[in-house]
């Protein structure tokens, strides 16, 4: 009683702070803006171990217990609708830009053991996590486990349909916390990896490859943009044609007599897709948004949609979430490195890289190239086989990482999403 009180009485003196005048959309694009800068900055402090999101979250959570920061300070700014409205497809065409096919192919062990990592995460969602845990918590920890910011957000968006926003603020937890599982099984993976290699002599003079090359045929059917017409304008314009027709077809594709939402070609996956395609006809460029100047005001506009169902989310909602979100996490990680092992071991692979490259997903980019750096910068050895080590670990890390973060997981929650609450 003298816990909840106290509790009560330092909620009282912040709260005229949340109902100042002050708040306007302005301020609280400035207030959100500052709290993923603070974030940014104690990530840094601890090396990137601990994410800026789970910061920021943290902060976001106290803000609104304490009445610090009004309830609606991430939509206020009008960021959060527009993304909702337009700007995920966007973002998503505009990934569907970036994806290498050359790499991918270069690689393709590296993309089956992580993509047939994702069915491990699955299957442990669907057996032992919705056993322990219930059906809801498990689809929903899925995508947030293995896979980025969008992903989180399609799942997020299912679960405040529902009107279940307790849900919606368990997929940011379980996204913030991965990394704490995530880094070290990766991370011992890598050195393990690489110490057996040297001490094999695996990245001696007389074992370099061939270094041989891979290119798919050319098949652009569009002229580049003349320089002069090829402005920011023109190039957001091009993304949106591109991403109105992906929408279009996706949702043409919906599953007659099912309910809302369910298709055979997701819109979310369709964006995907046809980013891919229209940059490889050369009608976009890699990067568009990048090269529009557009891409941070987005990317911060998607992280304003992620914290605000943390407003309805009471102290004792967390506590209750702790469980199932160490319980899922361990759970995850344990299956994707299981069938790691089992895909890695056809197609050659030691179980160590096979982890590693499993746990990618749970990691993203920068996070993979960064520890790659980090590992191969602590091997005991010279710098020119540190080089090749490098040369050898990197790209599986990278390549992992986007097969799953960036692809896969994206049409993986385009088709959890409605599962969910089903």
């Amino acid at each position: 009683h003298g816990t909840a009180f106290h509790t009560r009485k330092v909620r009282s003196i912040f709260m005229s702070i949340a109902d100042l005048s002050i708040w306007n959309p302005v301020t609280c694009f400035a207030a959100c803006a500052g709290v993923y800068v603070i974030g940014e900055c104690l990530s840094r402090l601890t090396k990137g171990n601990v994410s800026s999101l789970m910061f920021a979250s943290a902060i976001f959570l106290f803000g609104f217990w304490l009445n610090i920061l009004p309830d609606n300070v991430t939509s206020a700014p009008g960021l959060a609708a527009a993304m909702s409205n337009f700007g995920v497809g966007l973002l998503i065409v505009n990934l569907g830009t970036l994806i290498d096919l050359e790499d991918m192919i270069k690689e393709w062990k590296t993309v089956v053991v992580a993509l047939l990592g994702m069915v491990g995460v699955v299957i442990g969602a669907f057996t032992i996590g919705a056993m322990l845990f219930g059906r809801e918590w498990a689809l929903t920890a899925v995508p947030a486990t293995a896979g980025g910011t969008i992903a989180v957000l399609l799942v997020q968006t299912a679960a405040n349909t529902a009107g279940r926003p307790e849900v919606a603020a368990f997929a940011i937890l379980v996204m913030s916390f991965r990394k704490v599982i995530g880094m070290p099984i990766a991370t011992y993976g890598m050195k393990r990896e690489l110490t057996a290699k040297i001490a094999r002599g695996d990245f001696s003079a007389s074992a370099a490859s061939s270094g041989k090359t891979f290119k798919l045929p050319d098949i652009r059917i569009f002229k580049p943009t003349a320089k002069a017409s090829n402005t920011n304008n023109m190039k957001l314009f091009k993304l949106a044609i591109v991403a109105t027709v992906a929408n279009l077809v996706g949702l043409a594709t919906q599953i007659p007599g099912a309910d809302a939402g369910n298709y055979f070609l997701n819109p979310n996956i369709s964006y995907l897709l046809f980013g891919l395609l229209f940059t490889r006809l050369g009608f976009l460029e890699k990067g568009t948004l990048q090269k529009a100047d557009s891409y941070g005001l987005m990317m911060l506009g998607l992280m304003l949609m992620l914290p605000g169902t943390l407003a309805q989310v009471e102290p004792m909602d967390v506590v209750e979430m702790i469980v199932p979100l160490a319980g899922l996490l361990v759970i995850y990680s344990l299956a994707t490195c299981v069938v790691a092992i089992i895909i890695g071991k056809l197609v050659g692979y030691s179980p160590a890289v096979s982890c590693a490259i499993a746990c990618t997903s749970m990691i993203g980019y920068p996070g993979t190239e960064i520890l790659s750096n980090e590992v191969c910068n602590s091997l005991d050895c010279d710098d020119e086989t540190r080089a090749k080590a490098l040369e050898y670990i990197m790209p599986k890390m990278i390549v992992g990482g986007f097969a799953t973060v960036t692809i896969a997981s994206v049409a993986l929650a385009g088709v959890l999403a409605p599962m969910i609450f089903a």
